[in-house]
């Protein structure tokens, strides 16, 4: 059974996605807390804040005006990150390089006003061929990436700018290449980079997939969130959203069947009736519209964005994307290989491992000490707890034909 500040986070959404208000009469302090602990959790907050503004509940709460402040402050952060990546897009173009956005800039763009509508990256994606280049020319524009960071063999590299808001995740791979859990996912775009197509978002002239192909990475980059911790409300907007405004340009059949592929698409079901039913977004070409979604948004709605909600959810994270993995490959799943991975999993934490692959025992009893320490330090992390919810979203999982 929903909670009220669940109830009232899918109405303030409801009315944010079409630019209009609620008209909440009486609100109690209880759940106004809670509620702000939601949208926070969500990354919602300003959407929220605006479809609420001027209902009377508000004008009843003290600790509104406070709320109000907190959200222009954050309207004022995305739109400096915004102005600094209207800079950067600007500069790349001067030397070149032709990367297509996804997510960020095109999703804020499907909002009646997208400031309200927070990312905290964008993402960049390129060629191969390109990438060092690309590289070079975000150093050149002063971001910088992290030490160990392997630019001729990462799929993606995160870059950041000394005082600024400014977040770049470089990608020469839409999905990790070779994972077991999301192994086919690359081959539904091969050739994307050809097809790319013009948009306008935040008065700048970009690049990205055609409408169906953005469509279908913003199902299966949910999808990829969901079978690790879980993934929040924000994801479910940006995908209806997309799916409404760019109906005429979608066959909904051949995406059905792309999802099918991938085990993905009683999953993406799933999303789309909350985005129609909960959300109010009219998307006329969705399949299995009597599908139950309820144990799909109770999930969604305890995790957070992208399930950051707390530490036991996050580390319950490798026990079911093995076993998906494991599914898909045959492979070994489960508590063993999330305790004891293999050298070629821990790579990315662990650069060292791929010069030095013996050292793998080393890092398997670091990071057992480091979990141990982690679980001491705070109180929502135990290693039942992970268990627990482990074994809860499996049967989740299984739900929508994921297991």
């Amino acid at each position: 059974m929903r909670t009220n500040a669940e109830r009232l986070l899918l109405e303030a959404l409801r009315a944010a996605v079409w630019g209009s208000q609620v008209d909440w009469q009486t609100v109690s302090d209880v759940d106004w807390s809670a509620l702000l602990e939601l949208t926070t959790a969500h990354k919602v907050l300003p959407l929220a804040v605006q479809a609420a503004y001027a209902c009377p509940a508000a004008a009843q709460w003290d600790g509104f005006a406070q709320v109000k402040r907190l959200s222009r402050m954050q309207v004022a952060g995305q739109m400096l990150r915004t102005a600094e990546f209207r800079e950067l897009w600007g500069f790349l173009e001067q030397e070149g390089l032709r990367p297509l956005v996804v997510k960020g800039a095109l999703c804020r763009a499907q909002y009646p006003n997208g400031a309200l509508r927070q990312s905290a990256d964008e993402d960049l994606y390129i060629r191969p061929e390109d990438f060092a280049r690309c590289c070079a020319a975000l150093r050149e524009f002063g971001m910088a990436c992290p030490q160990d960071a392997q630019e001729e063999t990462d799929f993606e590299i995160g870059w950041r700018k000394a005082g600024s808001p400014l977040y770049i995740e470089l990608h020469r791979s839409l999905f990790e290449p070779g994972s077991d859990a999301l192994g086919a996912f690359p081959s539904l775009f091969d050739g994307a980079l050809e097809r790319a197509e013009p948009y306008e978002a935040d008065g700048m002239a970009l690049r990205s997939l055609p409408p169906q192909e953005h469509l279908l990475y913003l199902l299966l980059h949910a999808y990829k969130h969901f079978i690790y911790s879980g993934f929040g409300i924000r994801q479910i907007c940006d995908a209806g959203l997309w799916a409404r405004n760019y109906a005429a340009r979608i066959d909904f059949v051949r995406l059905r069947e792309q999802l099918e592929r991938v085990y993905a698409a009683k999953f993406a079901a799933a999303v789309l009736a909350i985005a129609e039913n909960e959300l109010g977004i009219p998307i006329p070409g969705r399949w299995e519209k009597d599908i139950d979604y309820e144990p799909m948004l109770d999930d969604v709605l305890r995790a957070g964005v992208y399930g950051s909600a707390d530490r036991s959810r996050q580390h319950s994270a490798s026990l079911t994307l093995r076993a998906v993995g494991a599914q898909r490959t045959g492979g070994r799943g489960g508590l063993w290989r999330s305790v004891f991975p293999r050298a070629a999993d821990l790579q990315r934490a662990y650069p060292a491992l791929r010069a030095h692959p013996a050292l793998l025992p080393y890092y398997w009893c670091k990071r057992l000490a480091a979990y141990r320490r982690e679980t001491k330090k705070t109180e929502d992390d135990s290693a039942a707890e992970s268990m627990r919810l482990a074994r809860e979203r499996k049967k989740l999982l299984r739900r929508y034909g994921i297991l």
